[in-house]
């Protein structure tokens, strides 16, 4: 009778995500449009993450602000 044993140190399979690169893409007019921005740096390919407030290149690190709108003083009277 064989006994199984577990070998010490090999780590359990784990399968990968499925890529998510579909949902970044539409189908218009029969060509291929991007829906977010690509890095001004790195090219096309690499996309720009949308934070609160600004855009990031995981890869370079390029980060993009919005511009805060100034609202115009009241004027004293």
């Amino acid at each position: 009778m064989a006994i199984k044993s577990k070998i010490k140190g090999k780590k359990k399979h784990v399968n990968k995500k499925t890529s998510v690169k579909y949902k970044k893409y539409t189908i218009e007019g029969g060509k291929i449009v991007k829906k977010e921005r690509s890095c001004p740096r790195c090219g096309p390919g690499i996309f720009l993450s949308m934070g609160q407030r600004r855009a990031y290149c995981g890869r370079c690190h390029f980060t993009e602000f919005e511009r805060k709108e100034v609202e115009p003083k009241l004027e004293a009277k």
